[in-house]
């Protein structure tokens, strides 16, 4: 167990017991089990996080295409407008 460390915790009896019983069938220690669920936990509060900044960031980018796109529309209508006054020009 090099590496390890042992911690106190308290929990309701109630959780203690059905986790008790989770374990026994499972063939699993606690102290198996306390890793693996903070690991998991951890994991998926990671993943939130990168869920968060993935939303913001999307967001942040959805403006500033909004801007880009709405600008080449522009210079393309502009451009189509041109084209067109050539064409009626050589009727």
């Amino acid at each position: 167990m090099s590496g390890n460390k042992k911690i106190l915790i308290s929990i309701p009896e109630a959780l203690l017991l059905e986790t008790d019983k989770f374990l026994s069938d499972a063939k699993m220690t606690r102290s198996e089990f306390i890793r693996e669920a903070m690991c998991a936990y951890l994991k998926d509060k990671k993943r939130d996080k990168m869920h968060e900044r993935m939303k913001k960031g999307y967001a942040e980018m959805g403006d500033i295409n909004l801007e880009i796109a709405e600008g080449c529309l522009s210079a393309d209508n502009a451009a189509l407008k041109k084209y067109e006054e050539k064409l009626s020009e050589c009727e």
